[in-house]
């Protein structure tokens, strides 16, 4: 089954930063018969067509202790500071002119729940909170996408990735923003692999289309898109990052999907071990024979727990079976599947070409399908038919020989 993660395990932060969640889906990383050993060669590209740019790798330890790579590729512990928002030391990585030879350094340390970042122009800003309730550690504010954020202005971007004993597993995402194009290859013991970065263009068209579906609809997709003082476009947020709510947005399209299963069942296929259920509305519940909804019912979901995928009826429970259930009704909401043909079995009855046809859907994820070649673009994006492929853009293997992430177009 798929449920939904978080990489990351930095503290939430107060004040004008914040720290950037990313919602993706839940990887296991299955034990290697040839277990990675911590040593690995990373090669970081610069081929962005900027003259200055800086990379930052950022995660957490074998002991969940925060921190950075540094330029020789040792991993260095977080000092844990008195005061909320404490700038933590510059481990700004300086990139060559784009088009030259990479940045080599060796990581000689497993990385969880880590990040690769890129910022063009200027340094980012990362800062320092005291330990919390998480063990003991202080947390990592990292770039967050609000404007208050002192990042804001900055053109930036990252890749995710966990390098311990198990495998290296890295990924590219759109689910919290899509931003300057970014790819990687790897060799090792699963041969040679790549992702393909955000193609030329593809950005600007994301931003013009949001635009374009706001004067359609008046929805706020339009501020999704951040520009700089030129009116250029810096990256497109994510609708679960929207700077304004977008209130009623998904009202007409529940009321059909709840007005329709009063009288037409609905199966949902948890998939792996769960199994499938089969419910119907009466009321304002979507009820499912023999499922444990943990006491939260399947209501009718808000904007906010649609393109959160964590909140209200859609909150994640975990890997059970009303997780599997949510993760796949949110994301037959997100693509408004509900409703055409083979809707009424979830997610195996509607192939992609079904996805976002009704007018009311999460367009965002649309275009980003639209104009990338890979990648999720909402939380769940990883639910699809069984035996269907991934789609998410990622690495994996179990004895990596080599890492390369690149700025830019390949």
């Amino acid at each position: 089954m798929f449920s939904r993660r978080s990489f990351l395990t930095t503290a939430a932060a107060t004040g004008v930063a914040a720290a950037l969640g990313s919602p993706l889906a839940s990887r296991t990383f299955a034990q290697s018969a040839w277990a990675a050993s911590p040593s690995l060669p990373l090669s970081l590209r610069n081929n962005s067509g900027s003259g200055t740019v800086y990379a930052y790798v950022t995660g957490s330890d074998s002991s969940n202790w925060p921190g950075f790579v540094d330029a020789s590729g040792a991993f260095q512990r977080l000092p844990s500071p008195s005061s909320v928002l404490t700038p933590a030391p510059d481990y700004a990585i300086p990139l060559g002119a784009s088009g030259s030879a990479a940045t080599q350094l060796t990581l000689g340390d497993y990385v969880i729940g880590g990040r690769v970042w890129f910022s063009i122009g200027q340094k980012l800003q990362f800062f320092v909170n005291p330990p919390g309730g998480d063990g003991g550690v202080p947390g990592l504010v990292q770039p967050a996408l609000v404007a208050s954020d002192p990042n804001w202005s900055t053109n930036w971007t990252f890749c995710e990735f966990t390098y311990n004993s198990a495998n290296l597993y890295a990924n590219i995402s759109y689910v919290d923003m899509v931003g300057l194009p970014v790819s990687m290859a790897s060799t090792g013991s699963a041969g040679a692999q790549s992702v393909s970065p955000l193609p030329a263009g593809a950005l600007d068209a994301i931003a013009s289309g949001l635009k374009d579906q706001h004067g359609s609809d008046g929805a706020p997709w339009d501020q999704l898109v951040a520009t700089d003082s030129s009116g250029a476009t810096l990256r497109v947020l994510a609708p679960s990052h929207s700077p304004v709510d977008f209130g009623g947005y998904w009202d007409s399209y529940l009321d059909s999907v709840w007005s329709h299963y009063q009288s037409q069942p609905l199966t949902v296929n948890g998939q792996g071990s769960i199994g499938s259920f089969t419910g119907q509305v009466s009321g304002d519940v979507l009820t499912f024979d023999g499922l444990n909804t943990n006491g939260v019912p399947f209501t009718k979901p808000s904007a906010v727990d649609i393109f959160g995928c964590a909140s209200g009826p859609l909150y994640n429970s975990g890997a059970d079976a009303r997780g599997a259930v949510a993760a796949r009704l949110a994301a037959a909401i997100n693509r408004s599947s509900l409703l055409v043909s083979g809707g009424d079995n979830q997610p195996d009855g509607v192939k992609p070409d079904g996805y976002y046809t009704d007018a009311v859907t999460n367009h965002y994820s649309r275009l980003v399908h639209q104009h990338a070649n890979i990648g999720y673009a909402f939380p769940y994006d990883d639910v699809g038919p069984t035996g269907a492929a991934p789609v998410d853009g990622h690495i994996q293997d179990g004895a990596p020989t080599s890492w390369t992430v690149t700025l830019g177009g390949n």
